[in-house]
């Protein structure tokens, strides 16, 4: 009667029916008529049966569509279904969306301007309760309303926008039609919209602006809105933010401003403290400080001078486990300006400051007490150029760092440490949204031609020195994308490829030329640069993985941990295929940052299980005897990735004094482990392992990702260009010096030192343009280098001292 078998869904069901079921990616692609009405509602259905309310990770099932959709495009659609429509909709497109998403963009060669047309039609997510929905273009009438939890980027909506909304937050890039927010009791609006306030009914909400951590998110949102439907109008204002920040307007509900207001004052009543002394001369400043503006006015009392002993540690805080494991948006939140000015208050101002040592602190000698003390002091712009005199990516640094400068901090020998990387990455981010990071050629151009191969942390750092200093910079990158291991070897979600490719695009505006796809020693010769470039830069990293070679390492499902997560990375970027763990009992063998790296992406991807192998015995919960302060704890953590197992399974992934004594496969697929339990005994300073008899086991495997670390380079450039490894197979460079046994070939990075921190390779980057510049110059009668060495100092010679004052 209703025909169902001949509906569009029904007709993909047999493409995907596996990918519902199990969690295996799925995608296809195909046209779409006005005709097709619900389409993704069944396959949500099925979707629901198998996996519950929770459904899967977002985007495991995708649907290309192309042309004019039906009605209820996307009705009821649930966590995991994605639907990409190049084209336009019909009414109702999102209704009751729960939790899938949909995105909706015009032809790309279409030439109207999408802003200023109508794409989907009337009372589009209606009743939605949550997931989210991008509109390239305008929506028509009663756009969201009932809305009780989705997130919506629009470019634009007709009369009676967001009527009788409850829930979730819509943002809407253009002009609005009559009523807007009428009966609106829950949920907050972003507008950016002309004549706003006669369009809006504002009985029963207040129209406020917006700042702060509100006002990062929603940059964070428009940018995401930008890359998903292609919007150049979207683009343009993130672009333009900052100047336009001040006409957004957040729609708030008045009842719901009064619920919050009340459910604070409660908490305010229940769990405030004084701030003054008390009588054992500690107070807990983070449990009182619940209102943001009771926390300003607390912040003008803040005692400096024991600022350490009064207020708690506090960092970055991971989103909920449970939730964030369904997009590969940024783990953290940040705090707010008061709150960072509540942790740089517990910073001593020491004497001998260990934190920017470059010995158990940080290498690159960031002044960190003084751009606490700037934080503290409210001074942000003083922070951000006191950070950048000494880091060219504090926001790469703030995210991704072990922070060593925490470990050395001298608040830690009797306290926890400052949160020194939440507050430098609040500054970094504090700048961009301010419009302070701008791109700043450099006045004058030398005739100098500098390549650096690499475009890692150490191969941009060398970059934006010297071409600072006006040097002619060509970086040469033999992945797709520029960025090295921050684009393709750290996942999405701890950091941002949006922030790397910000970064790039500033550093391309200053006048550096970046080639990518551009193999040196594969697929463009090593020896060409000699002759077209005055000095050569190698930063290409230590990309050569440390292998396990076992029985059964040829069999189909054991992978090297970067490729893994390099195609995890690709597949987001591009929507491509690759390694997928959907489905799967995945063994992550080796730990530290890139096995953790391998256990998030896993969860995230909808791996049927995730178990990690550490060959070494868990290590103390406290620093042991032989790691005292101020070195890198070796401590015992829970790191993000075994969080999310845990929440997930309810247990720690690792297994520890573990070792694979062979892969099992069948018909040449991994189906298993062999292993065995070691012990380690110390003798003086040696310590020996031994296997224990009989505790031999077999652990079911589909996949296994080896991160055991990294041996070297890859030899091709090295070999060509004819210059010496050490015996660790490291390019080899003279004491304190970066140039090579070839005349005008220098290497900085992993290449050099081996494989070590991001903040190594930005030091080592740094290190090596002075000394490149310092050769270029003295070669040619020009005197020394004007780049500044670790701390931001730039040294001054004795004749130069001396030179008379003109």
């Amino acid at each position: 009667e209703h025909q169902i078998e001949s509906r569009l869904d029904s007709r993909l069901l047999p493409d995907l029916l596996e990918s519902l079921k199990t969690g295996k990616p799925g995608e296809v692609e195909t046209e779409i008529c006005n005709t097709d009405r619900a389409v993704g509602t069944i396959l949500s259905y099925h979707l629901s049966v198998a996996h519950g309310l929770e459904g899967l990770p977002q985007g495991t099932v995708r649907l290309r569509l192309r042309g004019s959709a039906g009605q209820s495009l996307g009705a009821f659609l649930a966590p995991g279904i994605a639907i990409d429509l190049e084209g336009d909709a019909n009414d109702y497109v999102g209704k009751g969306l729960s939790g899938g998403q949909i995105i909706v963009y015009p032809p790309r060669a279409s030439t109207f301007d999408s802003h200023l047309n109508i794409i989907v039609g009337n009372v589009c997510l209606f009743g939605a309760t949550s997931g989210e929905a991008f509109i390239g273009g305008i929506a028509a009438e009663r756009f969201a309303v009932r809305n009780s939890g989705a997130l919506a980027v629009v470019e634009g909506v007709g009369d009676h926008g967001c009527e009788y909304m409850t829930g979730g937050r819509v943002v809407v890039l253009g002009n609005v039609g009559r009523n807007f927010a009428a009966g609106m009791s829950g949920g907050l609006a972003y507008v950016l919209a002309e004549g706003f306030d006669d369009m809006c009914n504002k009985e029963s909400v207040d129209l406020e602006t917006v700042h702060g951590e509100e006002a990062c998110w929603l940059k964070r949102t428009i940018q995401r809105h930008a890359d998903l439907t292609g919007s150049k109008h979207a683009r343009g204002v993130a672009d333009r933010f900052s100047e336009l920040l001040p006409r957004f307007v957040k729609v708030f509900p008045k009842d719901y401003k009064r619920v919050l207001a009340e459910e604070t004052a409660k908490e305010t009543t229940d769990n405030t403290v004084s701030v003054e002394p008390v009588a054992n001369d500690v107070v807990d400043i983070e449990d009182a400080l619940v209102d943001e503006s009771l926390l300003s006015d607390r912040v003008q009392k803040l005692d400096k001078l024991r600022g350490f002993a009064k207020y708690r540690r506090r960092g970055d805080k991971y989103r909920n486990a449970k939730k964030r494991v369904n997009d590969w948006d940024e783990l953290s939140t940040r705090q707010t300006k008061s709150q960072l000015q509540v942790q740089a208050a517990r910073c001593l101002d020491c004497g001998i400051p260990f934190c920017q040592s470059d010995t158990d602190g940080c290498p690159i000698g960031n002044v960190i007490p003084k751009w606490n003390e700037l934080v503290f002091k409210d001074q942000w712009r003083d922070a951000f150029d006191r950070l950048m005199a000494t880091n060219n990516f504090p926001e790469f640094t703030g995210r991704v760092c072990p922070a060593p400068c925490e470990g050395a901090c001298v608040a830690g020998i009797s306290e926890l440490p400052v949160a020194i990387k939440s507050i430098e990455a609040a500054i970094i981010d504090h700048a961009w949204e301010m419009g302070w990071m701008q791109a700043v050629p450099p006045r004058n151009r030398s005739s100098w031609k500098v390549a650096v191969v690499g475009s890692g942390p150490a191969g941009l750092a060398a970059a934006e020195q010297l071409n600072s200093v006006g040097h002619l910079v060509t970086v040469f990158e033999r992945e797709d994308r520029v960025g090295g291991l921050l684009t393709y070897g750290i996942p999405n979600m701890k950091l941002d490829k949006r922030l790397v490719q910000r970064r790039v695009d500033k550093m391309a505006a200053e006048g550096i030329e970046f080639v990518t796809n551009a193999h040196i020693g594969v697929n463009h010769s090593a020896t060409d640069l000699l002759s077209s470039f005055d000095a050569v830069l190698l930063a290409t990293g230590a990309t050569w993985p440390r292998d396990l070679n076992i029985e059964g390492r040829q069999l189909e499902g054991v992978y090297f941990a970067m490729d893994f997560l390099t195609a995890s990375t690709k597949s987001l970027l591009h929507n491509k295929g690759g390694i997928s763990a959907a489905g799967k009992h995945v063994v992550v063998i080796g730990g530290g940052d890139t096995g953790n790296d391998c256990i998030g992406t896993s969860v995230r991807q909808g791996a049927a299980s995730v178990t990690n192998f550490e060959l070494l015995p868990q290590p103390p919960r406290e620093r042991s005897a032989d790691n005292p302060w101020p070195q890198y704890p070796r401590v015992y953590r829970i790191d993000y990735g075994h969080e999310e197992v845990i929440s997930r399974w309810g247990k720690d992934p690792r297994i520890y004094s573990i070792s694979a004594k062979r892969f099992l496969g069948d018909n040449n697929r991994l189906c298993g482990i062999e292993t065995v339990r070691v012990q380690w005994t110390r003798e003086g300073d040696r310590w020996s392992m031994e296997e224990v008899a009989g505790s031999e086991e077999v652990v079911e495997a589909d996949l296994v990702f080896l991160a055991m670390g990294f041996l070297g380079p890859e030899n091709k450039v090295i070999e060509e260009l004819g210059v010496k490894q050490g015996p660790r197979s490291n390019v080899e460079t003279g004491d304190g010096s970066y140039q090579t046994n070839v005349e005008g070939v220098f290497a900085a990075g992993d290449c050099r030192r081996g494989q070590s921190l991001i903040v190594w390779g930005i030091n080592e980057g740094r290190m090596a343009a002075r000394e490149i510049d310092t050769w270029l110059r003295s070669s040619n009668g020009h005197g020394g280098s004007h780049l500044p060495i670790s701390g931001g100092i730039i040294p001054r010679t004795i004749s130069a001292i001396k030179a008379p004052v003109s």
